[in-house]
């Protein structure tokens, strides 16, 4: 006979495939018409104004240099206060280099006459070549 979780599993399996052909039956696709979207998403405009890159320029620079002073304030502060400072610092140089990985492959793309896509590809390719890289010396000094 069936295991119990089986016979359960095939029943919710079986629930979630009624749940989908009923929301494809009973919707009015035949009659949908798109819509076009506003121009510019608020992200988009945001993305566009130059105090919101300020904002987040010293946000992020205090953020480093609050890390980078708990990592070498050495006995003033607790250890594990200590430690995510220096967590904090490592991680912000971290996401740093990979935006500009990412970000320099894309604008060079970009100038050199690739569409967006494709300069998204490589920038992802770079990124991907990187992690490629990482397993590649985990595994053989691992």
């Amino acid at each position: 006979m069936a295991s119990t979780i089986y016979l359960v599993s095939m029943a919710f399996m079986a629930l979630f495939l009624l749940a989908i052909v009923g929301a494809i039956v009973g919707r009015d696709w035949k009659a949908y018409t798109p819509t076009l979207r506003p121009e510019g998403s608020s992200l988009s405009s945001a993305a566009g104004n130059e105090s919101v890159w300020v904002l987040l320029f010293v946000v992020a620079a205090l953020a480093v240099g609050g890390g980078a002073t708990l990592f070498v304030s050495g006995d003033s502060y607790s250890a594990t206060l200590v430690t995510t400072g220096g967590i904090i610092v490592a991680v912000a140089l971290a996401l740093a280099f990979l935006f500009y990985l990412f970000y320099g492959t894309y604008a060079a793309a970009k100038s050199r006459g690739f569409q967006k896509a494709a300069a998204v590809m490589a920038g992802s390719w770079i990124l991907g070549l990187l992690v490629v890289g990482a397993i590649t010396l985990n595994l053989l000094l691992g």
